[in-house]
């Protein structure tokens, strides 16, 4: 992994991300010395992506897979601390 500042970057540009795209080593990118930034290769992007959706999928499945209880109107309005002369009013 390399670190490039905005300044340098602006200048090498085309180079830098034909790099990352043949490389695929990621950029770091930093503005006054921050990180803010990382350049990343197509291929990385789209496994972090497929990596994401496999996440979410299995946090739905725990989640279908916890029973869960349902609770009046009134209950929730008691659970939730909200007065109910507000929610009347809205």
């Amino acid at each position: 992994m390399s670190t490039q500042s905005l300044k340098d970057l602006r200048a090498k540009l085309g180079t830098i991300v034909r790099e990352v795209a043949a490389t695929g080593e990621e950029v770091v990118i930093t503005d006054s010395g921050t990180e803010v930034a990382v350049l990343i290769s197509m291929a990385d992007y789209e496994r972090l992506h497929e990596h994401a959706d496999v996440a979410d999928a299995l946090r739905l499945r725990r989640m279908r897979e916890t029973p869960f209880e349902t609770m009046s109107m009134s209950e929730m309005i008691e659970a939730l601390g909200i007065d109910p002369e507000t929610v009347l009013a809205s």
